[in-house]
């Protein structure tokens, strides 16, 4: 067969790109009611949103909640306040893995401490969750490798929720991301690098994040990389929440001060313990977190920013495809996400160097939001390497992985 010369990435990116070609029709944006939609955003974008609202329902069908000023109070501190101080207990030992992409063995443990804003959390999601990764054995595998609670991490990525769709996903972003064997880069390291990354909005038990981690640690085995898991997802999610959904926008509030809180007070552990070249990245929703990290602290050296975007005002009410998943008007939810999540709000980012990646036809972060985060970073003087990937957000988990991982590779050995 002729197609059996092809390069099976090639054939599969073709597809991703055929989809994200059809576009939005004017209907759909019209039901975003945004002039900033783009007609060439993904149409696989608009289809896996618009299907995950049917099967789950709409956010803030509660509307704002009856806490949302504790919420707004609480940012507010954060950028004005010094981080809290945290202590991580290792729940787990270190367990060993291969992982299907690289064929290469790799170390895990699984580690939580206390939210510095814990209470604003529900009880199940008072203590934050995070993995430590390694590509070569740890100095303590012996000693702590057997001992402790479950690792609470899937052996398979988990992408719908549905186990026979999961497979058949599952299978596909291996085979379109699977890495040919590379030279370790870990010689070009400093020991005081480390690395973490940031999940994305639906990511239970940091399972999109994963197939990054596994990347990342075959090219640096021996920096740690460290995967912090979303509030009120996975292990830490109330058994009232329906799959991905939110009840109130103070939920998403509280998911979000909880995560800056609990990355940059985990990012004064890590230089604490020697690790004072830290990059900090993120995918999607777990991008823009990155960012706003780096802007209240100083301890995050390098960005790596994947599919971000400059405010949660962009994804859900000035034309991102979420605004067709929310049960409250655009009106009433975009100041309190304006003063939340826009990064000009913040104080001025410090990080030293910074990688941006966008995707050209992304329905949930229009590439204008990502264009914008880059001017921001500019003006605070910090030099962006800006990278755009094709097709839109879905094809970018699905289908750029490697192109994820190298650009969190590279972002940790720029001088």
């Amino acid at each position: 067969m002729w197609s059996a010369h092809i390069p099976k990435r090639a054939v599969y990116t073709a597809a991703f790109g055929a989809t994200s070609a059809v576009g939005v029709p004017y209907a759909v944006r019209k039901t975003l009611e945004s002039p900033h939609v783009c007609l060439d955003c993904s149409f696989a974008d608009i289809t896996v949103c618009k299907a995950k609202g049917v099967l789950e329902g709409n956010h803030f069908s509660e509307g704002l909640g009856e806490k949302i000023e504790e919420s707004v109070d609480a940012i507010k501190r954060m950028k004005n306040t010094p981080p809290s101080a945290i202590d991580v207990v290792w729940r787990s030992g270190w367990r060993q893995r291969v992982s299907p992409l690289t064929g290469q063995t790799y170390y895990v443990r699984r580690g939580s401490f206390e939210s510095p804003v814990a209470s604003l959390l529900p009880s199940e999601a008072k203590d934050a969750s995070m993995w430590e990764f390694r590509g070569s054995c740890p100095d303590d595998w012996e000693m702590k490798s057997h001992h402790g609670e479950d690792l609470l991490l899937p052996e398979s990525t988990v992408w719908l929720g549905v186990p026979a769709l999961d497979m058949i996903v599952d299978f596909f972003v291996k085979r379109v991301n699977a890495a040919s064997p590379r030279v370790s880069k870990d010689s070009s390291t400093s020991s005081g690098q480390a690395i973490l990354i940031l999940p994305d909005f639906g990511g239970d038990f940091c399972k999109r994040t994963l197939p990054l981690a596994e990347l990342v640690v075959a090219d640096l085995p021996g920096t740690p990389v460290i995967l912090l898991e979303m509030p009120l997802r996975g292990s830490r999610k109330p058994p009232q929440y329906r799959g991905a959904v939110l009840p109130a926008v103070q939920d998403m509030m509280h998911m979000g001060c909880a995560i800056i809180e609990e990355s940059r007070s985990l990012c004064q552990w890590l230089r604490q313990r020697g690790f004072d070249g830290l990059t900090v990245s993120g995918i999607s929703m777990g991008g823009h977190m990155a960012t706003l990290t780096a802007c209240c602290s100083n301890d995050v050296s390098r960005l790596c920013l994947l599919m971000p975007s400059h405010s949660a005002e962009a994804n859900w009410t000035d034309g991102g495809v979420m605004g067709m998943n929310r049960s409250i008007s655009a009106d009433l939810l975009k100041p309190y996400l304006h003063e939340a999540t826009h990064v000009e709000t913040y104080p001025s980012c410090k990080a030293k160097l910074s990688i941006l990646v966008a995707a050209r036809d992304d329905g949930y972060v229009p590439l204008w939001s990502s264009m914008l985060l880059r001017e921001f970073l500019e003006k605070a003087r910090i030099p962006v390497d800006w990278r755009v990937i094709r097709g839109g957000h879905v094809e970018g988990f699905l289908g750029h992985q490697l192109d994820f991982a190298r650009a969190v590779v590279d972002a940790t050995l720029a001088e």
